[in-house]
Order: C-alpha cells, then sequence, then structure tokens
C-alpha cells in the first residue's frame, strides 16, 4: 500500500519538473449591487484583472488581482504593469511557489494584488496536480468555516435594513462598518443588535477612522450589546494607539491594515496591541506569504481571520482554502463576492446558512467565465 508521505513525494517531484509556459492576464469589470461604504472610501464597481499560468505539461490555474488603493497602494496601473513584467520575466522557470514569489518580490518589491494573483494560480495548479482540494493540501484542518456578512457604512435605519436582508439570506455572523460620530456609529451597531437578536456574532471595523481616545469611549457604549471584537480603531501605523484601545477596552482588538508583513506582525505582538489579526491575500501578496504569517500568529498565540476585499468567488475560495487548511483562524470574513451583480466565474465556494463550504475539485474550484 503506498503511503501518504511516498504519495505527497512523488507529487512534489512532479512539480519539481514542471516548468512555466505562460502567464496572461485580463481585465475585468463587474458592477456592484449597490456602493459599498466603509470610513476610507467608497467602492462603486469592481475593477480587477483574472491571472492565468499555464505549465508546460498543460495545467492551468487561475488567480485575481484586486487593487485596492486606499488600503494597499495598489492601482489598475501598477497591477497592469507588474503583471507584464511578471509575463515576460517567469516563463521558462521551474515551478516553485517560493522561487517564483521571491523572483516577483525582486521584480516589483511593493508588489501586492498582482503578485496575489500569480501567487494563487501556483496553488490551482499545486491542488490540480495533487488532484486534490486546495485546503486538504495545505492542511485540511477543517471542512467548512461560518463567515461574517457586512454592514456597511449607512444611517441606522438604513443598517436595519441591510441586516433584515442578510438575515434573510442566512447569515448568522455580522460586521459592521463604524466611522461615523460616536452616537451615530452606536446606533448603526444598536439598530443591527436589534434586529438580529441577542445571540448572533457582531464584530465592528473601524477602518483606521478613530483616535484612540474616541475609540475607547465607542467600546465603552458598544460594549453592551455583545462585540466579538474591534477591528483595526487607528490608524495603521499607531501601534501604541492600538494598544492603548486594547488596554483600556474590555472588547479584545484585532488588526487589519496595521498588518501587511511578518514585520509588521512582529511590531504588533512586540507592542501586544492586538489579540487577533485579520489575514487578507491582496494584503499580504498571496498564499505564499500569507501561511507564514498565519504560522508566525500561532506561535505568538493570536489568532487570526481571513478577510477579504470587494472579490469574486476565486479570491474569495482561495482564501476560504487557506482558513480551512490552519487551525490558527477562529474567524473568516469572506462575503465579497456577494456584493457583485454578476459572478465573473464558475465554480467555488457554496454559502449556506451562515457557513463557506469549499469546492471538491482539485486545486480552487473556481474559473473565469472570460476567455483568455
Amino acid at each position: 500500500m503506498t503511503s501518504p508521505r511516498s504519495i505527497a513525494n512523488n507529487i512534489y517531484q512532479g512539480l519539481r519538473i514542471m516548468k512555466i509556459k505562460s502567464l496572461d492576464y485580463k481585465k475585468i469589470n463587474i458592477e456592484m449591487k449597490k456602493p459599498f461604504k466603509i470610513a476610507l472610501g467608497s467602492t462603486d464597481f469592481y475593477e480587477g484583472y483574472f491571472v492565468r499560468v499555464t505549465t508546460d505539461n498543460g495545467i492551468s490555474g487561475y488567480g485575481e488581482a484586486i487593487p485596492t488603493p486606499f488600503i494597499t497602494g495598489d492601482t489598475m496601473g501598477s497591477v497592469e504593469s507588474e503583471l507584464s513584467i511578471f509575463s515576460h520575466s517567469l516563463a521558462g522557470m521551474e515551478f516553485s511557489t517560493e522561487a517564483l514569489n521571491e523572483r516577483m518580490k525582486a521584480l516589483a518589491r511593493s508588489s501586492k494584488a498582482s503578485r496575489a494573483a500569480v501567487d494563487m494560480a501556483l496553488y490551482d495548479i499545486l491542488g490540480k496536480k495533487a488532484d486534490l482540494p486546495l485546503y486538504t493540501l495545505l492542511g485540511g484542518y477543517r471542512t467548512s468555516m461560518m463567515t461574517s456578512y457586512t454592514v456597511d457604512l449607512v444611517d441606522a435605519p438604513h443598517a436595519k435594513i441591510q441586516a433584515k436582508d442578510l438575515l434573510e439570506d442566512g447569515v448568522e455572523f455580522f460586521k459592521i462598518k463604524l466611522g461615523k460620530s460616536i452616537n451615530e456609529d452606536y446606533e448603526r451597531v444598536k439598530a443591527v443588535r436589534d434586529v438580529i437578536g441577542p445571540e448572533r456574532p457582531i464584530c465592528v471595523d473601524f477602518n483606521q477612522s478613530y483616535s484612540p481616545k474616541k475609540a475607547v469611549d465607542l467600546s465603552g457604549k458598544i460594549e453592551k450589546l455583545g462585540i466579538e471584537f474591534l477591528e483595526q480603531p487607528v490608524v495603521r501605523d499607531d501601534i501604541k494607539g492600538m494598544k492603548f484601545v486594547r488596554l483600556n477596552s474590555s472588547i479584545p482588538v484585532m488588526a487589519d491594515e496595521a498588518v501587511f508583513t511578518l514585520s509588521d506582525l512582529s511590531n504588533v505582538v512586540y507592542e501586544e496591541a492586538a489579540d487577533y489579526v485579520n489575514i487578507k491575500l491582496m494584503k499580504c501578496g498571496g498564499i505564499t506569504d500569507a501561511l507564514k504569517i498565519v504560522k508566525a500568529a500561532q506561535v505568538f498565540r493570536m489568532p487570526c481571520m481571513m478577510g477579504c476585499m470587494v472579490e469574486t468567488k476565486l479570491a474569495n475560495t482561495a482564501g476560504l482554502h487557506v482558513a480551512l487548511a490552519q487551525p490558527n483562524f477562529a474567524y473568516s470574513d469572506l462575503d465579497g463576492f456577494s456584493s457583485l451583480k454578476e459572478p465573473g466565474v464558475s465554480g467555488g465556494l457554496n454559502f449556506v446558512k451562515g457557513i463557506n463550504h469549499p469546492p471538491k475539485e482539485g486545486g480552487i474550484g473556481a474559473t473565469p467565465i472570460m476567455a483568455f
């Protein structure tokens, strides 16, 4: 009988002799159901790139790049430029997620979304080669996961409407965007709690919009409403300010925009500034570096949440695979696809009664509908 280790060795031996044949990319625009408003800005339409990487033995993997200028600094122009560079420079290289990532970093040091898309495609190839869903290949810790859905930066009456609609869609975990006055934000949170009842979990996301003292003041008002955590209450570089919030609030603090890299994580850990960290593929630069941050956070006993931008099911499903694979994920926030009028891809995760379920086929399990 062939052992699992022998099977794994055979897979990786096969990968070593594969080479990158081509890297193609296509721009995609999808209309959103409604503008998505947060403290940092408003997103009125989805605009990004699908990426296809093909190996010399004919396996194609797919990835997605979503520039979010007000968070990552990526733009459509910078992503296109980086993908153009990658398409010429990676062709002919042997298949290695680490080597290819280091090459991309050397070619475009500030790349995030573009590198995330290529890296995603590499892992899609990895899963297809092994004929295993990606989460199984990466660790297979769990097989499904609850996800939060977002109530964006609207007034309390509209927040009630959004919460009711989400309840009807089967949502069980609610994220509420903050960034107005203390009273307005309190009323928004209370409105949602009134709609969903006392048992369903709520978290709140400041998107860097408060001062440390203001965040503590609001925390004192909303703690009685049953809040899981305060996400990124202060500007990303104010680590000491975030620590102040953590020390003076009864609600745990989650770092988001404060952590893009391992170095960022070490700064947050050193200052004891957060209880959790939000991992996003578009922020970390892909699965390879996201896994490193997740595993480092586990060493520091800091649980993670897998988050997302406004994305199609391709990127959302890739994020789900990572969250399912690793034990250090306490939460997931993978609802970006639900903001889009059209899916843009076939396949992908399946949301049922508050839970995201992964596809069963090899790789990520989501494929762009558009032709390359």
